[in-house]
């Protein structure tokens, strides 16, 4: 709606005055960043839920970007998390530099991006952190990773329990979460 688009809002258990009041923050955000982009570019675009294939550096890598921006020489993500419980950091964030590498790969062959802004917003703790780093330093970091994801996806190197397990999705049939657990 906010970008004058014919749309249908989804219906949601989850639905309520408070969501609606917190995500329209986060619109705003979004809406501000792209002024600002369009004050650079007047042709940045803005993309919605576009899925982010990083499969080049991760075994069958992908996710769900939340909004995207695409200015000439810049690229900014930015993710919506709606969680009240706990801060998470843009800085340095993997998923928000895997979501970033995706766009890189999808993008970055039509403009010539040099600096990639990845953004995670929390309206519900005020909380919005931004990290900026260069295409190269991501692509980097993109390579240095690659064979560890490959170990990983193969089932093989060695499983660490920590606090990053806790949106885990193997967390369940994890045996490094296994055995913290049984030391306790």
């Amino acid at each position: 709606r906010a970008l004058k688009l014919q749309t249908k809002k989804p219906t949601s258990t989850y639905d309520s005055d408070e969501m609606d009041g917190h995500t329209d923050g986060y619109v705003q955000y979004v809406l501000e960043t792209l002024g600002d982009a369009k004050k650079r570019c007047p042709d940045a675009i803005l993309l919605i839920e576009q899925r982010r294939d990083f499969s080049c550096w991760v075994p069958d890598g992908f996710g769900t970007g939340d909004a995207l921006i695409v200015a000439d020489d810049e690229l900014h993500i930015i993710d919506l998390k709606y969680g009240q419980g706990i801060v998470v950091e843009a800085e340095r964030n993997p998923q928000m530099m895997l979501y970033a590498l995706g766009a890189l790969n999808a993008y970055g062959y039509i403009y010539p991006i040099e600096i990639v802004r990845m953004s995670i917003i929390q309206p519900r703790l005020e909380n919005i952190g931004t990290c900026e780093m260069t295409a190269d330093e991501l692509t980097a970091w993109g390579e240095s990773i690659k064979d560890t994801a490959k170990m990983a996806y193969e089932g093989k190197g060695e499983q660490k329990a920590g606090d990053w397990c806790r949106f885990c999705r193997a967390k369940p049939v994890c045996k490094a979460c296994r055995d913290e657990a049984l030391s306790l």
